[in-house]
């Protein structure tokens, strides 16, 4: 009797010593979890303030081409109304000193005075001392001599981050009647012609545009997005830190069952059965979040180590890493990305933009990002598309979003040796045009009796589908609910073994028929 209780105590022993290595092993992995979303947090935060730079840059000159397409067109309109403004009612030729330099820059000088820009002309060897180069204007015009048209960069002018764009200013017919030849005689404004010939060199209009403002909406897009995805990364390790609490707890009772062995062999017996059966469910949990997030959050961190070790490397090999590092954290990026999108639409809050839209423009950009995933796993990915293809009115957001979720999937469903088609149609009915999009792959397929839910949340043909593929269950609901918020529809067709089609309509309107 006594080693019978020696015998339960040992074995109570051995179960309590395996529960503690167990906590131990769990709170290991979400101390690595964490350490891993903490590195991918900060590739994040420095590639997402690196794009919101290179947006505010894009932007601010856009602003400055388009201020300079203004200045151009008030110099020509007053270049071309020299007669106009000379030639009196009588016919009589009366110099007014009023021409395209002297309104250009009047103008100029209005619009510096009223705002923060900075808006002046420039040439080498000026009539008037204001008109002097300074050191990046005489760069920008040095430029101009060799062909250039525009010259622009950032600088710090008196701790100020200025944005400094220049555009050269060609010699056109009205400009020789006072810089032409002969050179040294004097024009009608009493300074000495300069022997110009037709096309050349001017001067250059030159602004100065500061970029405080611009550098402010970048911040705060960037601690936006970093703080979204540091949520998201905190919601991810509390469900990791209740998991193990969850485990600890029923540890706690695993030891206090061991205590009593003896007297309850029957009932430990039944309790371990639901310990098993619960542990399924919490492994089936952690492998799916595993599946989800450890292949592409681990491959970032290995990319960034091998990138920070070979930092002084082949550039080739450094562009290749950094492509890698921009295609995982895509992957991840548009999972949290369709979470949103999922919730926005179940509150009603999902905003539809129309606008004109180049499907040549979508079709190129979602190829650029399908193709390397298809060619990565050997599946033959060929997109159909009309070169002529009419601009059409639509939502550019939905149908890139519609065109990723379909051919991730039938890539992501694939198997090497296979092919994912896309072609891109337009159905102009009496009462309505449609946009037309196909998928078709020669994937895995899907079960008749999983037709009629396929495109509800969170589904898949059966859970293996999930363990060995991956994904949230949202793509293909998402693509459905898009498209009826649109007013259109999607549809499938599979066979087992053979592959599936998706299909999925979008009302539009041709801007041709406008």
């Amino acid at each position: 009797m006594l080693r019978c209780v020696g015998s339960a105590l040992g074995k109570s022993d051995d179960r309590g010593g395996l529960v503690g290595k167990r906590q131990r092993f769990s709170w290991w992995l979400t101390a690595a979890l964490v350490g891993v979303l903490l590195v991918v947090v900060g590739v994040w935060s420095l590639w997402s303030a690196a794009d919101q730079r290179e947006a505010s840059e894009a932007k601010v000159l856009g602003e400055a081409r388009l201020l300079a397409d203004e200045m151009a067109a008030a110099w020509d309109y007053v270049d071309s109304a020299q007669d106009a403004i000379n030639y009196n009612s009588d016919g009589r030729y009366d110099f007014k000193g009023v021409y395209c330099s002297v309104a250009g820059k009047s103008i100029a000088l209005n619009f510096s005075r009223n705002t923060d820009c900075a808006v002046r002309y420039t040439r080498e060897n000026p009539r008037t001392g204001p008109d002097a180069p300074d050191a990046f204007e005489a760069q920008a015009l040095a430029s101009f001599e060799a062909g250039g048209e525009e010259f622009y960069g950032i600088v710090d002018e008196e701790g100020v981050s200025t944005f400094r764009y220049l555009r050269a200013i060609p010699i056109k017919h009205g400009c020789l009647t006072c810089h032409g030849e002969p050179a040294g005689e004097l024009d009608e404004t009493g300074f000495p012609r300069e022997g110009y010939q037709l096309g050349d060199l001017a001067g250059a209009v030159s602004l100065s545009i500061p970029m405080e403002v611009y550098e402010a909406e970048a911040r705060e897009r960037t601690v936006a997005n970093v703080a979204l995805f540091m949520a998201l990364a905190a919601v991810i390790v509390a469900v990791a830190v209740v998991v193990n609490g969850v485990l600890r707890r029923q540890g706690r009772q695993i030891e206090a069952m061991n205590e009593k062995l003896e007297e309850a062999n029957g009932h430990l017996a039944s309790m371990n059965d639901a310990l098993r059966q619960e542990s399924e469910y919490k492994s089936t949990f952690l492998a799916t979040m595993s599946h989800e997030l450890r292949t592409p959050l681990a491959s970032t961190i290995a990319l960034v180590d091998v990138w920070e070790r070979d930092a002084e490397g082949a550039r080739d090999a450094d562009r290749a890493l950094m492509g890698d590092i921009r295609r995982h954290s895509a992957g991840l990026l548009a999972t949290i990305n369709n979470t949103l999108d999922a919730a926005s639409l179940e509150a009603g809050r999902y905003r539809v933009s129309i606008e004109p839209l180049d499907m040549l423009d979508v079709v190129n950009a979602v190829e650029q990002t399908v193709r390397p995933l298809a060619e990565e796993k050997g599946v033959a990915f060929d997109a159909e598309l009309d070169s002529e293809f009419p601009l059409v009115l639509a939502d550019p957001s939905i149908v890139h979003k519609v065109l990723m979720n379909l051919l991730s999937n039938a890539v992501k469903f694939t198997e090497a040796g296979g092919t994912v088609t896309l072609e891109i149609g337009l159905d102009r009915g009496p009462d309505r045009e449609m946009l037309l999009i196909e998928v078709a792959d020669t994937g895995i397929g899907i079960p008749e009796e999983e037709l009629a839910t396929i495109f509800e949340r969170f589904r898949q043909a059966d859970s293996s589908i999930s363990r060995r593929y991956g994904g949230s269950g949202l793509g293909l609901a998402l693509v459905k609910e898009v498209a009826e918020l649109l007013g259109g529809t999607a549809s499938v067709e599979s066979e087992v073994g053979c592959g599936s089609t998706f299909a999925v309509r979008i009302p539009c309107e041709v801007m041709e028929d406008r």
